[in-house]
């Protein structure tokens, strides 16, 4: 999957949540963490970690994204 199809789906399950106090894009990568990593697969390590790189350095890019509505 594509890390942008991937991420689209990923923010709107994350804006289906209760959103909680504090910096939206922390959050987020919180989120994401804790969702890879209910894969229960060590297999999926890495492509977590490049999925977790790649949100932290498009930063701006996916703050958008987590604005809009």
């Amino acid at each position: 999957m594509e890390f942008n199809k991937f991420l689209e789906e990923i923010i709107k399950e994350f804006k289906n949540i209760k959103r909680v106090r504090g910096d939206l894009f922390s959050n987020f990568v919180s989120f994401v963490h804790l969702y890879l990593t209910g894969l229960k697969d060590d297999k999926y390590k890495d492509i977590k970690n490049n999925i977790l790189q790649y949100i932290v350095s498009n930063r701006e890019t996916i703050t958008m994204k987590l604005i809009q509505n």
